[in-house]
């Protein structure tokens, strides 16, 4: 493939990743709209009303941030002519709802098991803290609606959407016009589990837990790239995040097990498929700078000055590489206009 599209492709995605957040904050102080994040205060103790007023601030907070990442990516998108709702993986591709819907149960029941399993362990043998919020979440009651709207937004219901809009709709997608579906799929996949930094903690707990979640994450984005909808791993995802206690993590975890061994020659068949022509040095490249870029984004501030600058770089390569194109002729056109 091209190397000159292949870098921009990389600095494109990289970059917006980085800026977009810079792009939340211009837009929040363009509106004067208070943005919080109220995870930092959230105890066990939480009230009713106090759990309405997170949930509020949550979402709040998670749309802000998703269209800092959008408003980089619409315009980039439009130059690039990548126009309408099935550019971004909103689509079913020529496939039924049915058939969308069951590809994503399978792929949470191939991929979830590793988390269920860890989930379950931890229920018995603790194997390592976890981060205050999170803790306090595990803690508090779920017998009100109040957790379950807060849970809807931060876990199971609007963050599928929008988590996998953006990861797969448009970095996996992204990278994969120009590195292949492999390399795509595992270089978004770990830069997806490790932008999660509250699994940043060095014990056992967080450590299997990452496993976990590559295992979840690189089965999204097989199941993206073998069917070119979203909705299946957005399925996937909803099902995963959804809260449950250690009896009905054990229920679901047997069912999955189950259906897994059900359904894994068919598994391993799309797997090998969407993998077939993908190089393992590339994978391993863009899967050591997902996990890099993804840690030093949370920790160096000063980095989303070097990505706004490789944001401008991608679009100048990828103008570039489109000028080249034009200026080179085509010979059956060329011997056509001779002819006439």
């Amino acid at each position: 493939m091209n190397a000159l599209r292949r870098t921009a492709a990389l600095l494109e995605v990289l970059g917006v990743f980085v800026v977009g957040p810079l792009v939340m904050g211009l837009l929040v102080q363009w509106l004067g709209v208070p943005v919080t994040n109220p995870l930092r205060n959230l105890t066990a103790e939480a009230t009713d009303a106090e759990l309405v007023t997170v949930t509020r601030q949550m979402f709040v907070l998670l749309v802000f941030q998703y269209a800092g990442w959008f408003l980089l990516i619409l315009p980039i998108n439009w130059w690039h002519r990548r126009r309408g709702p099935a550019a971004y993986g909103l689509t079913t591709a020529g496939r039924s709802w049915k058939s969308l819907v069951l590809a994503g149960v399978a792929t949470a029941a191939l991929a979830a098991w590793p988390a269920y399993s860890v989930l379950l362990l931890d229920a018995v043998y603790e194997l390592g803290e976890t981060v205050p919020w999170r803790q306090a979440l595990f803690d508090m009651s779920w017998r009100r609606w109040e957790f379950w709207l807060f849970m809807f937004v931060l876990s199971f219901g609007f963050i599928p959407i929008v988590e996998e809009l953006f990861y797969r709709g448009y970095c996996q997608r992204r990278l994969a016009e120009d590195w292949g579906d492999g390399p795509a799929i595992i270089g978004t996949a770990l830069m997806f589990v490790f932008a999660h930094g509250q699994y940043l903690i060095l014990n056992a707990y967080n450590i299997s837990f990452i496993v976990s979640l590559i295992v979840l994450a690189v089965g999204a984005g097989v199941v993206f790239a073998w069917t070119r909808s979203l909705i299946p791993s957005m399925v996937a995802h909803a099902i995963i995040n959804v809260p449950m206690t250690p009896l009905w993590q054990g229920i679901v975890l047997l069912a999955f097990v189950i259906g897994a061994v059900l359904i894994a020659r068919r598994g391993m068949a799309v797997l090998k498929q969407v993998f077939s022509n993908a190089s393992v040095g590339a994978c391993v490249a863009l899967g050591v700078l997902g996990i890099g870029w993804a840690i030093a984004a949370q920790r160096i501030d000063h980095l989303r000055f070097v990505a706004i600058g490789m944001v401008v770089l991608a679009v100048g390569l990828e103008a570039a590489e489109r000028r080249r194109a034009r200026a080179v002729v085509d010979p059956n056109a060329l011997h056509a206009a001779k002819v006439g």
